[in-house]
């Protein structure tokens, strides 16, 4: 038998050429604004707005008071849609469906896009029974059983049952106003949506009432779709990863929220974020 040669060494250079290169974490995008504007009667109030929200994170709204944050947030699950005077144009997509077509109940998007307001607005009803009215009004659940289920499993996942597991017959709106704001997100994930939509969700709270909602949504964001507006660019910078600002009716700025609050592109932004105006 012969001597077989033996093999040369692999050069350094060789190896680092065949190492696979690591593979960019995918972002889903789970809504899609495209050229949306909103008209209330003759007033244009946003001017052709486009913007991808990826899924599994937290999008903060921001830029000064009647900059059309709110109105842009409530064109997603189409509550704009109350305001009889209200046109929508563009697209809105989630999952690739326009929330505008004609066969969307609006009722049910509203179910899968949660909405917590500014101001707490629990129901006047038992802790309980506002954590179960949506589950109800949508058959989520077959028994009793199941609908304590659900009820202890929201209010787990908005940081509430230990404070209110012995007291759920209580009335809501006995709830300080963390608490109510909490309970009130319960009530909003308890009908298993995929987005949830914050308007100024902690504007109205004291400081360890607000972390203790910004510590909720940190947790959110590994299940649900997030967009939150706020006034407070410290709250956006906390709890994002992706920021927008909003300048008279017009999107001027999006990006990783990190960058739009150390190098943004737009001289608007900066002196927005330096406190120059706003």
């Amino acid at each position: 038998m012969s001597r077989m040669d033996p093999m040369p060494p692999l050069r350094a250079d060789t190896l680092t050429a065949t190492r696979p290169a690591a593979a960019a974490p995918k972002v889903t995008t789970k809504i899609k604004a495209d050229a949306v504007s909103v008209f209330y009667g003759e007033k244009q109030a946003l001017f052709d707005v486009s913007l991808d929200m990826p899924e599994k994170s937290v999008t903060a709204l921001i830029g000064p008071s009647g900059c059309g944050k709110s109105t842009f947030l409530r064109s997603i699950n189409r509550m704009n849609d109350t305001i009889p005077s209200c046109r929508v144009t563009g697209r809105i997509e989630i999952d690739g469906q326009d929330v505008n077509d004609k066969a969307i109940d609006p009722v049910l998007l509203r179910a899968q896009v949660g909405m917590v307001f500014q101001k707490a607005n629990p129901f006047p009803k038992s802790i309980f029974e506002n954590v179960a009215y949506g589950v109800r009004l949508h058959g989520l659940a077959s028994s009793r059983d199941q609908m304590r289920e659900i009820v202890e499993a929201s209010l787990r996942k908005a940081g509430l049952w230990d404070e209110v597991k012995d007291r759920l017959n209580a009335s809501g709106a006995g709830l300080s106003g963390g608490q109510q704001q909490r309970l009130v997100i319960a009530r909003a994930i308890a009908v298993n949506p995929e987005i949830i939509l914050m308007d100024e969700p902690c504007s109205a709270l004291d400081p360890i009432a607000t972390a203790k909602v910004e510590e909720l949504i940190d947790e959110l964001k590994a299940n649900y779709c997030i967009v939150i507006v706020t006034h407070s660019m410290a709250q956006a910078a906390r709890v994002s990863q992706q920021t927008a600002f909003f300048h008279m009716g017009q999107l001027i700025e999006t990006g990783p929220t990190e960058a739009i609050f150390t190098n943004p592109r737009n001289s608007r932004t900066q002196d927005y974020i330096t406190g120059r105006f706003g």
